[in-house]
């Protein structure tokens, strides 16, 4: 403290006792002089000081003969509330307001305590002064006015406290310590509301007591019991101006009582759809409601918070998504990456997981640094074309759907299948998303089965081999047998059992043919004689073989090609047998009345169109994938009406793969059935 005893007594004697101070002040004579003759009590307190430096003669005898600085004055004298407001006047003092007016409840001499306007006093020397007037019991002061400089400043510091990515908790507390600031007297604070509990949870808080913190802590919103929680359920203000006169719970009732705060403002926090996300709130020891200025000073940072939270929000949202990124990346069996292709050609990761380390030996921070790392576990043939290949796919912008063999960095050999989609940017990079699965157990089973096929099919051609040579033999010798070459046979039953012999031979003999004609396809020995096909020719042989049988079952049968299609170029022998097999099939399945069509025609695109449709029994939808499967028959129990062997649909599709073609069924049960066999444009001749 500073400065000798403030004097009592007459106007003379209560002139400034520390001239030496308002001098340096150059507090205006003037003015001191008019304040001097004002019959009211009136002293001034020096922000800068901390300190009062001035009575005149009617509050000469209030401090009990001593002056007193304001901290120790607000550290001993004064309530929380005064505590508070001081400390906000001189900071508002401090930042260069003209005009601010505070008041409270000072603790003088015999215990006094008036209630006084507070208002800001400029010196010459710019420093700043607080002229202080007690006020007659009952008068009503009016809320001080916020101005709008400092309303537009504390707004811009929390915007940027957001735009900075601040958070929550850091930009509400400087939300609360503004509102601190811009309404004088203010205990301000902010809750959010949890969305799964739908409880009100304080964020941040100024000079809240344990009490009201504790009575405030968690409120549920489904049963509101505070300002607070009825503003968030409401989603519109809730003002009191006197909490005593209000029917709270008793708990709030007690503890704002406690701290000796009487009004409440609650503004809600809305988000864009209105819903509500926390609570704005400003206690005041003052019973009133507020001013227009505080009102708009409210509802201002009520936006504000909107955005915090929102944005808030939004960052838990993103970090947790990342979280469960990165933890998706780190256990999945294989390599999660993004690599950048420039348009120089230059290959850079910008992301890689760390299953590199399993697959490939190499830690995600070495591919970062340099990807030929990575590059150099690949094995000799995927490494020769490796970037000339990546190169091209990125300026195709196709898929990259690659399987590889590698060798890591202590020498294992596995096997890779990377999968990634392109993206181009801007700048023309390409940006790939991608992932690479460990293909070895997968492909060791795949080289294991193709062993194994192998083995089958080599199996059943030297099967079948062996089996043509007898068979051929039985049914020559049964023909020959069936002719009486060499004499009558006798009885009659001998021919019918020859005949048996023939046909079981012949059928036998077919289904060799069959065996090895797909053994054949499977391994690839199966070459095409091409030629050129006269159409006409063809399809007439072909209904020819058929004709009989379709005959003795009552079936129409009947063939088109379509003007101008005179030839293709193709296996003769086996454009022959896709057509009987498709014409054979569909004679098997069409019952007496029926008819079977078989045509040749050009589509729209230029290829080449048979078709053969019947109106026989049709297959069910389930079944058509089913029945190009080699041995699958439909109608496969012992007691089935249909024979053959479940070749026929399975070979024709082999052969109409090797001339570049496709096969397309469709059918329904008791629709029928088309089966269409498509070849390429380039094999139409002239």
């Amino acid at each position: 403290m500073s400065g000798a005893d403030t004097r009592a007594g007459s106007s003379a004697e209560a002139r400034p006792v520390t001239v030496s101070r308002l001098g340096a002040a150059r507090l205006d004579q003037a003015v001191l002089e008019a304040l001097e003759r004002l019959p009211d009590p009136l002293w001034i307190w020096d922000c800068d000081a901390a300190t009062v430096i001035w009575t005149n003669a009617a509050a000469s005898g209030l401090w009990q003969g001593a002056r007193r600085d304001i901290d120790e004055v607000a550290g001993s004298e004064v309530s929380p509330v005064t505590r508070r407001r001081l400390a906000a006047f001189r900071r508002r003092a401090e930042q260069g307001e003209d005009v601010v007016e505070i008041w409270s409840e000072p603790v003088l001499a015999g215990g006094a305590k008036p209630r006084c306007r507070y208002r800001a006093l400029r010196s010459a020397l710019g420093h700043r002064a607080l002229l202080v007037a007690p006020v007659p019991d009952g008068t009503t002061l009016a809320p001080p006015l916020v101005p709008a400089a400092g309303l537009l400043a504390a707004q811009n510091a929390v915007l940027t406290l957001i735009a900075r990515g601040a958070g929550i908790a850091r930009t509400l507390d400087r939300v609360v310590e503004l509102l601190e600031e811009q309404i004088v007297g203010a205990v301000p604070m902010a809750a959010l509301l949890d969305p799964v509990s739908g409880r009100l949870v304080p964020v941040a808080a100024r000079g809240i007591g344990d009490r009201l913190a504790a009575c405030l802590d968690s409120e549920a919103l489904a049963c509101p019991t505070t300002p607070l929680s009825a503003a968030a359920l409401r989603g519109a203000p809730i003002l009191i101006a006197d909490l005593a006169t209000e029917e709270w719970s008793s708990a709030l009732g007690h503890a704002v009582a406690a701290e000796g705060l009487r009004a409440c403002w609650a503004q809600p926090v809305l988000d864009q759809a209105g819903d509500a996300v926390g609570v704005i709130a400003v206690f005041s020891a003052e019973a009133r409601m507020p001013g227009e200025a505080e009102l708009a000073l409210l509802d201002g940072f009520g936006a504000i918070a909107a955005i915090a939270i929102e944005r808030h929000r939004k960052d838990e949202a993103l970090n947790a998504a990342n979280e469960r990124l990165a933890s998706l990346a780190e256990n999945l069996p294989g390599v999660i990456y993004q690599r950048v292709v420039r348009p120089d050609g230059d290959i850079r990761y910008t992301y890689i997981s760390e299953g590199t380390r399993d697959m490939f030996g190499v830690s995600p921070e070495e591919v970062l640094a340099d990807p030929r790392v990575l590059f150099a576990c690949h094995g000799p043939d995927y490494s020769r074309d490796f970037r000339d290949n990546l190169i091209q796919a990125s300026r195709e912008l196709r898929m990259w759907d690659v399987e590889a063999q590698i060798i890591t960095r202590d020498g294992k050999q596995r096997w890779t299948h990377a999968i990634a989609k392109p993206s181009l940017q801007p700048d023309g990079s390409v940006v790939w998303d991608g992932i690479i699965l460990d293909a070895t157990r997968l492909k060791q089973a795949n080289l294991e089965l193709a062993a194994v096929n192998r083995a089958k099919t080599d199996f059943l051609a030297n099967v079948s081999h062996e089996l043509r040579t007898p068979l051929n033999a039985i049914i020559g010798f049964s023909e020959m047998m069936r002719e009486e070459a060499f004499g009558p046979l006798g009885d009659g039953k001998y021919r019918e059992y020859i005949n048996d012999i023939h046909d079981s031979g012949s059928h036998l003999l077919r289904l060799i043919n069959d065996i090895l004609d797909l053994s054949k396809i499977e391994s690839g020995k199966a070459d095409l004689a091409d030629e050129v096909i006269d159409l006409a020719r063809v399809m007439r042989a072909c209904v020819r073989i058929v004709a009989e049988r379709a005959e003795e079952g009552g079936i129409a049968l009947n063939s088109d090609i379509a003007p101008g299609l005179k030839a293709i170029r193709g296996d003769e022998r086996k454009m022959k047998q896709i057509l009987i097999n498709l014409l054979s099939n569909a004679i098997k399945f069409t019952t007496a009345g029926g008819r079977v069509e078989a045509t040749v025609g050009l589509l729209a695109s230029g290829e080449i169109e048979f078709a053969v449709a019947d109106t026989g029994i049709g297959i069910a939808a389930e079944d058509i994938p089913r029945v190009t499967e080699p041995f699958v028959q439909v109608d496969s129990g012992l007691d089935r009406r249909y024979e053959g062997t479940g070749l026929g649909l399975t070979l024709t599709k082999a052969m109409t793969e090797q001339h570049g073609g496709r096969l397309e069924i469709e059918s329904a049960v008791g629709a029928g059935t088309t089966v269409r066999v498509v070849l390429p444009a380039d094999r139409v001749v002239g």
